[in-house]
């Protein structure tokens, strides 16, 4: 069991604000904050939050509660299920009334991570790839860019370091078939995917090896949702509020290379579409949304659909194009050779 005076400790770091505005969009209304009610359907909002209280109230149906409470319905949770959501989102390491504390559900992965990363400093095909891409040491170290092996190699790893194998599948560092266990992440270049909080919690992954899909990601697990996560946002929250302006890309690469040339508040979507469900995270801070996507037809028209989803939701933005086809890191390498 969970011991009591820790969960005690965890409700002290959580703010009814900050943990409800990472799932639906608050809006401010005087002291609290509104929104339609994620537990009813509702055309006008009587969702209200209250910072003050620490409590959300629905005018319309009723519900009351506290974060946890929000995480266990929203999420549909058992209670130690929730607090230990929210320790993991949080960063926050819980005790156990056994004495032992448990393992994080990310320290399996950052310790996969931290080999990838040893092993791309010895894989010369990966290296002069990021290098002919323009990425510079300093941003191989700063994003913690790694290289995945052969699969064999992955899952011997993790059984030599006496990592649970069922726990490595449900963390999508390994999958699991019919017949046999295999890595997600073979013979690929790879980007750790951090939450807001900077905890490790999945990766995306590109080919050099000329597999079929050129970029995966971690499938969705108990702490990997692509359609709430962007690639980044750790690192560009600190210039994304006081710049009070986002640039959203579409790739890693891009991302990188835009932090390169000093615009530290660039992310990226995960292999999807901007969503509805991403709103709520680049909501805060009330930046700009500037829309910086590759420019073929399949970017110009996702950045068109980008663009009237932010519209739809009140927020202020636009779109950057770019010529010829190029992609934000084509653009950077291409100014750098110039100057």
């Amino acid at each position: 069991m969970i011991a009591q005076d820790s969960i005690e400790a965890l409700k002290t770091r959580l703010d009814i604000v900050d943990v409800v505005s990472n799932y639906i969009e608050l809006r401010k209304a005087g002291a609290n904050f509104k929104a339609p009610c994620p537990f009813h359907d509702e055309n006008s909002p009587s969702f209200v939050v209250s910072p003050a209280k620490q409590i959300y109230h629905c005018f319309g149906c009723g519900v009351t509660g506290n974060p946890i409470s929000f995480v266990m319905e929203y999420e549909k949770l058992n209670y130690p299920e929730a607090i230990e959501k929210l320790a993991s989102d949080y960063n926050f390491s819980l005790e156990y009334t056994k004495g032992a504390q448990k393992k994080t559900d990310t320290r399996l992965m950052e310790k996969v991570n931290d080999w990838y990363k040893t092993l791309l400093d010895s894989n010369s095909t990966a290296l002069n790839y990021l290098k002919e891409r323009g990425v510079f040491e300093s941003s191989i170290e700063k994003f913690g860019i790694g290289y995945a092996p052969a699969s064999q190699q992955t899952i011997t790893y993790i059984k030599s370091h006496m990592f649970d194998i069922k726990e490595a599948i449900d963390l999508g560092v390994l999958g699991q078939g019919e017949n046999n266990i295999y890595a997600r992440f073979i013979e690929r270049i790879t980007f750790p995917i951090q939450a807001p909080n900077g905890s490790m919690v999945g990766f995306g992954g590109r080919t050099i090896t000329g597999h079929q899909a050129k970029y995966v990601n971690s499938p969705q697990t108990k702490i990997f949702n692509k359609s709430r996560l962007l690639y980044a946002y750790n690192h560009a929250k600190d210039s994304i509020y006081k710049h009070k302006e986002v640039i959203v890309t579409e790739g890693y690469l891009d991302v990188i290379m835009l932090h390169q040339a000093g615009f530290t508040n660039a992310v990226a979507t995960l292999g999807t579409a901007l969503t509805a469900e991403h709103l709520p995270l680049i909501r805060k801070g009330e930046p700009k949304i500037i829309m910086a996507y590759d420019g073929d037809n399949a970017g110009l028209n996702a950045a068109i659909k980008a663009a009237k989803l932010v519209s739809a939701a009140g927020m202020d933005g636009g779109v950057v194009i770019f010529g010829d086809g190029l992609d934000p890191a084509d653009m950077v390498k291409i100014l750098k050779k110039k100057n």
